[in-house]
C-alpha cells in the first residue's frame, strides 16, 4: 500500500520501502497532486503551481518527464502499455487515486473526525483525555516544515496554511492540558512558542494563564507587559480585547482554574459560514470569437426569458474542436449582467482523456464533487456540505432559489452527469456543452438544444486572418482556400492553422498548404503546442465501447461521401437494427453525421483519424476486409436490381457469387432509385478499388458489368470514365483477363452512350469481344460486346459491321439462353436498317423483338422495340400508326422505371410527330425529351435530340430559338474527338449525318474553344 507525507519532507513508501522520488520539482509537482484529495489539476494550474507566473519554455516537457517518471515510482510492476491506475490522466490535466488515508495530512483529519463531540461517546471526566491524545498524535504528524525545500507557489501557500494549521492544534492540545492541571509542562512548551510566534496573543494568554495556576502572578504580568511592547513597536497597536481582560482578571487575582469539560474542547474548527462576494467563474473570453452571430443572439435570447415557469436550459452539442466551449464563454460573458447573483463554471471532463485507458472507459468529474465546488464557492462551510449526491443537489437548488445564477457546465458526458446540477425554481440557467446530444435533455421543460456545425468559408477566413494576420491571408487567396478546405470549416483546426502561421513568419501559407494536401501527414499537421485536432477527436473515441469502436473504425474504411444503414450493416456484418443503435449512438457523439434517415456520413478530419486508428493497436482486423464486405452487398443487390430492371437477363447467374443477400425492390422504379442515390458511392468504391486491387477488384469488375448491361452511365458519366481507367490499369498488372473485360466493355457503354466517344468505346468493346469463351460467364460477356458493338458500329447506309455484330451477340444469346441479349440486339438491327432506309426488315426486326420483349416481361426493351417499330411504319408514311406506337413506346419505358429509356422513347415520339408534319405537338415532346436525357446520360443522345428539335423551331419559324438549340448541339458535339461518325435518320428526304446540318455552328464552337485554349497558355493569337 502506498503512503505518503507532506507535513514535512515529502516522501513516499510502498508498504515499508521508501520510494526515490527524484528531485525536489518532481516533488512539488507530486505534493501539488497530493494536496488535491484526488481531484484533478491541470496542466496550466500545475505549471503555474510549480514554476510560477513565467515558466520557462521547457516547463511542460518537463511536467511531462516529471509524471513519467512519478509513474515508474508509484507504479514499478505496471506492464509497458498498461494504462496507469495511480497517476491518471484527465483531458488536459492529472490526478491521483488513492485510497483513504495515504496522504498523512489526511491522517490528521480523520483523527479530528474522531474526536467530534457527538462522536467521543465517552463519559464528561474521560473525554478531555481522549480528545488531549487524538489531538498529541495528530501533532506528531508533523516531522518538520511542511513541504520542505519544495520550490513554486503552489508549495509556499500550502506550506504557509499547514503550519497555521498545527499551531492552531497546538494551542487547541495546551488549552486542554491547562485543564488537565499541567502547568508546568505546558510553561515549559510554550515558552519558546512564545519567542517563534511573538505577535500571536493565542499563545501569550495561555503561557500568562499556566504562569498565573502555577503562582507565578509576576511572570504572567510580565508576558502581557512583554506582548505590549512588541505589539505597539511593531504594529502600533495595543493588544485585543480577550488578552487585555485576561491582564485585568490575573490583576485582580480571580482567574478561575480551567474545568475538566469537553464543552468548548472540539478540536476540530469549524470556520464561520464566510461572506462569498458575487461568484464569477466564467473563463476569459474569447478575443478572436468568429461568426456564430444567429447561434449567439438564439441562446442568448433562451437563456435570459423571464417567463417565470421553468429554468432556461440550452445543450451545445457539436463535434470535438466544433467551439461549443468557446460559443459558451462568450455568450456568458454577453449575458452575465442579467444575472446578478453571479456565474458558476466548471469543466466536467466528461471526455477526458482516461490515463490510457480503451474505448469505452468512462471519466469525467461526479456530480458529487461538482455541486461540493458549486457550494463551496458559494460560501457553503466544509462541515455543512452534506455527504450524498441527492441531499448536496437539494442543498444547491435551495441555496439558488431566488437568486439569477448563470451555471456554465462545460464538457459534460452525459445526462447523469449534469441533472442533479441544474436548478429547481425559476430565476437561474444552465449553459451545457458536449460532445453528446443528451437526446433526453431537449424532453425537459425549458430545454434548447442546439448543434454546431463547422463554420462557413468566410468564417473561417475571417478567424485564420484575425489570427495569422489580414495582410499574410489576402496575400495568397488559392493557399488560403487550400488550407481552409483540409481544415474542414473546424475552429480547432483552423486556430491550430492560424497560430503555426503566427509563430513561423517567414512560412508562405503555400507551404503549409502543401503538408496539409497530403492526407497522411494533415492530421500530425493540424497540431500546435497543447493544441491538436487528433486529440480532441481522440478524447470522443475512449468514451466508445468496442462494438461503437469498431464501427466508428471500420465504417469510415470505404472512401465514399456517405454511406446507408444496409451497407454499414454489411460492412460491420451485423443485424440492421444493431448497427442502427451504433451509428445513432456515433451521431449522438458527433462522430459520425446523419445526411438523411438511413444514411449516415463523416466529416474529413474524424474520417482521417478513424482510418489512422487502422495503422495503430486498435486495428484488430485488415482494412481490405470492409472494403470487400461492402462490395459484397453492392454486387449482390446489383444482381436483385437487374432481375428487376432488366427481366429476361440471365447476367446475374453470371456474376461472382456473394456472401450477402442484398436489397431488394418491389420495382424497377424503386430500383432505379436506388441505383441513382448510389452511383457516386460506386464511383469513389471503383477509385479506391484501383488503388488496392487485392480481392475487391473481381467484385468491383462485376458491379461495373452489372451497371453498364442498364446502358444509362448517369449524370456523373465523366468522372466515371476516368476512374474505370484506373480500374482497368489495376486489372491489367494484375493479368486477370475476365476482370478486364469486364471494365471494358462497361467503358465502352460509357464512352459510346454517355461521353460520344464512339471510337475508343468501340476500341474497347473490340478487346472484349477477343475473351476466349472458356466459360458460360465469358460467353456472357461476349455476347454483350457484340451487343454493343452492333449499336456503335452504325454508320448511316453502311450496316454489314452493326448486323454482323448483332447476329453473333443473337448466337452467343441463345447459347447461353438469355433472351435480354437477344431482344436487345434486334432493336440494334431494326435501328442500323431504318437509318440505312431498310425499312421494311426494320420494321421485321422490331415487331420480333416487341413480341420477345413483352414474353419476358422486359417493359424497357418493349418499349424500345417499340419506338423503333413506330419509327419504322412513320418512314413508311403510316404516320398516325407511328404516333400510336411511340405513345405506347413512353408509357412502357415509364413503367421501366429507367429515364433514359423515356428519354429515348419521347424523342422518338417527337421525330414521328415531326415527319407527320405536326410540328406544334412535336416542339414540346423534343423539348421534354431533352430535359429527360440532360439527367439521364451524357451528351451524345442529348445532342442528337437537340439537331432534331432545331429542325421543328426552324420549320416553325422560330429562327432564334432554332439557331440557339442548334449552337447548344454543336457544343455538345464538339467535346467528341469523332463526332463525325455519329448518325441518325431524322427525315425522308435527309440521307447523311445529322452533323451536317451543324458544321457553320460546330466550326465557330471549335475555333471559339481553340481561340481560348490559345490565350489561356500564351499563344500567339
Amino acid at each position: 500500500m502506498l503512503k505518503f507525507a507532506v507535513l514535512g519532507e515529502v516522501r513516499a513508501w510502498r508498504d515499508e520501502l521508501e520510494l526515490d522520488l527524484g528531485s525536489k520539482q518532481r516533488r512539488a509537482l507530486l505534493a501539488a497532486l497530493l494536496l488535491r484529495s484526488g481531484r484533478s489539476a491541470t496542466v496550466p494550474e500545475l505549471i503555474d503551481g510549480v514554476w510560477g507566473e513565467h515558466p520557462t519554455p521547457s516547463a511542460i516537457g518537463a511536467l511531462r518527464n516529471h509524471i513519467l517518471h512519478l509513474r515508474r515510482a508509484l507504479e514499478p510492476d505496471r506492464p509497458s502499455g498498461a494504462p496507469a491506475t495511480v497517476l491518471v490522466g484527465f483531458g488536459g490535466g492529472y490526478a491521483l487515486r488513492l485510497a483513504p488515508g495515504s496522504v498523512d495530512v489526511e491522517q490528521v483529519d480523520d483523527m479530528l473526525l474522531e474526536v467530534q463531540p457527538d462522536r467521543q461517546g465517552a463519559e464528561p471526566s474521560q473525554a478531555v483525555e481522549l480528545v488531549r491524545e487524538r489531538l498529541d498524535a495528530a501533532l506528531r504528524l508533523w516531522s518538520g516544515t511542511p513541504l520542505a525545500g519544495l520550490p513554486g507557489p503552489y508549495a509556499d501557500r500550502q506550506r504557509t496554511q499547514l503550519i497555521e494549521r498545527r499551531v492552531t492544534l497546538l494551542e487547541q492540545r495546551i488549552e486542554l492540558d491547562l485543564r488537565l492541571g499541567r502547568y508546568t509542562e505546558v510553561i515549559a512548551e510554550l515558552t519558546p512558542l512564545c519567542a517563534e510566534h511573538p505577535m500571536r496573543e493565542q499563545i501569550r494568554g495561555l503561557l500568562m494563564t499556566a504562569l498565573y495556576h502555577a503562582g507565578r502572578q509576576a511572570e504572567a504580568l510580565a508576558v502581557y507587559a512583554d506582548t505590549r511592547k512588541v505589539l505597539i513597536e511593531r504594529l502600533g497597536i495595543e493588544p485585543g480585547q480577550q488578552l487585555a481582560e485576561l491582564h485585568q482578571r490575573i490583576l485582580r487575582a480571580d482567574l478561575p482554574a480551567p474545568h475538566r469539560t469537553t464543552e468548548s474542547a472540539a478540536p476540530a474548527v469549524r470556520p464561520p459560514r464566510r461572506a462569498v462576494a458575487r461568484v464569477a467563474q466564467l473563463p476569459a473570453d474569447v478575443v478572436d470569437f468568429t461568426g456564430r452571430a444567429d447561434m449567439v443572439r438564439r441562446i442568448s435570447e433562451w437563456l435570459t426569458r423571464t417567463d417565470g415557469f421553468s429554468v432556461p436550459v440550452c445543450v451545445i452539442g457539436g463535434m470535438g474542436g466544433i467551439g461549443k466551449s468557446a460559443l459558451a464563454v462568450h455568450v456568458g460573458h454577453l449575458i452575465r449582467d442579467q444575472f446578478p447573483d453571479g456565474q458558476l463554471h466548471v469543466d466536467l471532463h466528461g471526455f477526458a482523456a482516461a490515463g490510457g485507458r480503451g474505448p469505452g472507459d468512462r471519466s469525467g468529474t461526479p456530480a458529487a464533487d461538482t455541486l461540493g465546488d458549486f457550494l463551496r464557492a458559494l460560501g457553503v462551510p466544509e462541515g455543512e456540505i452534506a455527504p450524498t449526491l441527492a441531499e448536496r443537489s437539494a442543498q444547491f437548488r435551495s441555496f439558488l432559489d431566488g437568486k439569477r445564477v448563470l451555471v456554465v457546465l462545460d464538457n459534460a458526458r452525459d445526462i447523469d452527469q449534469v441533472a442533479s446540477l441544474i436548478p429547481g425554481t425559476p430565476g437561474s440557467a444552465v449553459l451545457i456543452t458536449s460532445r453528446s446530444s443528451m437526446p433526453e435533455l431537449p424532453c425537459m421543460v425549458g430545454t434548447l438544444g442546439v448543434r454546431l456545425d463547422v463554420l462557413a468559408r468566410v468564417e473561417a477566413r475571417t478567424l485564420l486572418a484575425g489570427i495569422a494576420g489580414l495582410r499574410r491571408v489576402a496575400a495568397e487567396p488559392a493557399a488560403v482556400d487550400s488550407v481552409l478546405d483540409a481544415c474542414g470549416g473546424l475552429p480547432l483546426a483552423v486556430r491550430i492553422v492560424g497560430a503555426r502561421l503566427a509563430a513561423r513568419p517567414n512560412w508562405s501559407i503555400s507551404s503549409l498548404a502543401e503538408r496539409l494536401a497530403d492526407e497522411k501527414q494533415r492530421l500530425g499537421t493540424l497540431r500546435s503546442g497543447d493544441l491538436a485536432v487528433e486529440a480532441a477527436f481522440r478524447l470522443s473515441y475512449d468514451q466508445l465501447d468496442c462494438a461503437q469502436a469498431r464501427a466508428f473504425r471500420m465504417l469510415a474504411v470505404p472512401e465514399v461521401a456517405e454511406i446507408s444503414l444496409n451497407a454499414a450493416a454489411a460492412i460491420l456484418g451485423s443485424d440492421r437494427v444493431l448497427v442502427e443503435e451504433l451509428c445513432e449512438s456515433l451521431v449522438d457523439l458527433n462522430l459520425m453525421e446523419t445526411s438523411a434517415s438511413g444514411r449516415y456520413t463523416y466529416h474529413d478530419l474524424p474520417r482521417l483519424f478513424a482510418r489512422e486508428l487502422h495503422l495503430g493497436p486498435e486495428a484488430a482486423e485488415p482494412v481490405s476486409g470492409a472494403l470487400v464486405r461492402l462490395l459484397d452487398f453492392y454486387l449482390a443487390t446489383m444482381k436483385n436490381l437487374i432481375v428487376v430492371c432488366n427481366p429476361g437477363s440471365t447476367q446475374p447467374e453470371h456474376l461472382g457469387s456473394t456472401v450477402a443477400h442484398g436489397l431488394s425492390f418491389v420495382d424497377s422504379i424503386a430500383a432505379q432509385y436506388w441505383l441513382d442515390a448510389e452511383r457516386p458511392n460506386l464511383i469513389s468504391l471503383y477509385e479506391q478499388t484501383a488503388r488496392v486491387g487485392g480481392p475487391a477488384l473481381e467484385r468491383a469488375a462485376d458491379i461495373a458489368w452489372a451497371t453498364a448491361e442498364l446502358i444509362d452511365g448517369g449524370p456523373h458519366c465523366r468522372e466515371l470514365s476516368r476512374v474505370l481507367k484506373k480500374l482497368l490499369d489495376t486489372a491489367i498488372r494484375a493479368g486477370n483477363r475476365g476482370v478486364e473485360c469486364r471494365i471494358r466493355v462497361t467503358l465502352g457503354t460509357i464512352c459510346c452512350y454517355s461521353l460520344g466517344t464512339l471510337r475508343e468505346g468501340r476500341d474497347h468493346q473490340r478487346i472484349a469481344l477477343t475473351l476466349p469463351p472458356e466459360s458460360a460467364s465469358d460467353l456472357r460477356l461476349v455476347a454483350f460486346a457484340a451487343q454493343l458493338l452492333s449499336s456503335s458500329t452504325r454508320m448511316g447506309t453502311e450496316t454489314a459491321a452493326s448486323l454482323a455484330h448483332a447476329e453473333r451477340a443473337i448466337r452467343f444469346a441463345r447459347r447461353v439462353d438469355d433472351p435480354a441479349v437477344e431482344c436487345a440486339s434486334l432493336v440494334n438491327m431494326a435501328k442500323t436498317l431504318s437509318d440505312a432506309g431498310q425499312f421494311e426488315q426494320a420494321q421485321h426486326h422490331a415487331s420480333t423483338a416487341k413480341t420477345l420483349a413483352a414474353k419476358i416481361g422486359n417493359a424497357g426493351l418493349e418499349a424500345m422495340a417499340t419506338h423503333e417499330l413506330g419509327a419504322a411504319r412513320g418512314f413508311l408514311g403510316n404516320h398516325q400508326q407511328a404516333i400510336e406506337l411511340c405513345n405506347e413506346s413512353v408509357q412502357l419505358a415509364r413503367l421501366s422505371g429507367v429515364e433514359l429509356r423515356e428519354g429515348w422513347a419521347l424523342a422518338r415520339l417527337a421525330h414521328v410527330h415531326m415527319m407527320a408534319g405536326q410540328l406544334h405537338e412535336a416542339e414540346p415532346i423534343a423539348d421534354g425529351a431533352i430535359r429527360m436525357l440532360n439527367r439521364a446520360i451524357g451528351p451524345l443522345s442529348r445532342a442528337r435530340v437537340l439537331v432534331m428539335h432545331g429542325l421543328i423551331l426552324q420549320a416553325l419559324g422560330r429562327t432564334h430559338q432554332a439557331y440557339c438549340v442548334y449552337r447548344s448541339a454543336a457544343e455538345a458535339f464538339a467535346p467528341m474527338g469523332d463526332a463525325q461518325y455519329s448518325h441518325e435518320r431524322l427525315d425522308g428526304e435527309l440521307e447523311g449525318p445529322i452533323l451536317a446540318l451543324l458544321r457553320e455552328h460546330l466550326d465557330q464552337v471549335i475555333a471559339e474553344r481553340n481561340e481560348r485554349r490559345d490565350r489561356a497558355v500564351g499563344a500567339p493569337s
